[in-house]
């Protein structure tokens, strides 16, 4: 790489320019961490309702140019809504010192009934189908299914992910910071940081058109000791609802 040097038909004032502009592409093309984000201008939101900035046109959706912060984040949120029907895998990693632990999981969702096939660090399988009121769980391949009531497990709890939806019960005081960020695999999110009382810091990125959870992260002291990240949702098979002995809790529509 050629050096830059000042001379005196450049000047100091030109060569210290220059040597700021080399260093802003270079931290540019570094890797990222988990996620790579960038601001964008606009947003699209499923509705306009408490919002201002857009016009709806017609149809479920606009664009609408809107400058998400701590103050407009709970009304942007709300307005969201979650896809009803889909299958993904998500990773969830939790932190503790001395040690990690990463947790893959199959979740598919359709109305309100919720499956999740986690991987277990022995290497087998738990099932667990649940719609909020009764959840049936079996291992492997195992053909023995335990009936239990749901009681306060809900889906998310299921899935090992926080539940975003908490945000809009929060104190504006505890919003830190809010935005919408485009990450590297081009899902539009709105992302949203909080702080909680125990010195802890949550953090989402919530999909714009699907209105699911696509990342998250929470630090304790400044260290991170959660994280979750999805992929993209996929159609679900016909018989992700079919138990061991072959009875079809959501039937294929």
């Amino acid at each position: 790489m050629k050096t830059i040097r000042p001379t005196p038909r450049t000047g100091w004032r030109q060569y210290w320019l220059a040597m700021a502009l080399l260093c802003i592409v270079t931290l540019a093309l570094l890797p990222g961490g988990r996620l790579v984000f960038r601001r964008t201008a606009h947003i699209t939101l499923p509705d306009s309702i408490g919002l201002t900035g857009g016009e709806i046109t017609g149809g479920l959706t606009a664009a609408v140019p809107l400058d998400v912060s701590p103050d407009t984040v709970q009304g942007v949120v709300a307005t969201l809504s979650r896809s009803t029907r889909y299958r993904r895998a998500v990773t969830v990693r939790r932190t503790w010192s001395g040690g990690e632990e990463d947790t893959p999981l199959v979740v598919t969702v359709s109305g309100n009934w919720t499956r999740v096939d986690r991987s277990l660090p022995d290497g087998t399988t738990r099932h667990a189908v649940t719609n909020g009121a009764t959840t049936y769980l079996w291992y492997g391949d195992g053909s023995d299914v335990l009936k239990v009531p749901a009681g306060s497990v809900s889906a998310d709890n299921e899935q090992l992910i926080p539940t975003y939806e908490d945000v809009l019960r929060l104190p504006r005081e505890r919003i830190a910071l809010a935005d919408y960020h485009r990450i590297e695999s081009g899902v539009d999110c709105v992302y949203v940081e909080t702080t909680q009382e125990d010195n802890r810091t949550e953090r989402y990125w919530i999909g714009v058109s699907s209105g699911l959870l696509v990342a998250a992260e929470m630090l304790l002291d400044g260290n991170s000791i959660y994280w979750m990240e999805a992929a993209e949702p996929e159609e679900p098979s016909p018989d992700a609802f079919a138990l061991p002995d072959g009875t079809v809790l959501v039937p294929y529509p």
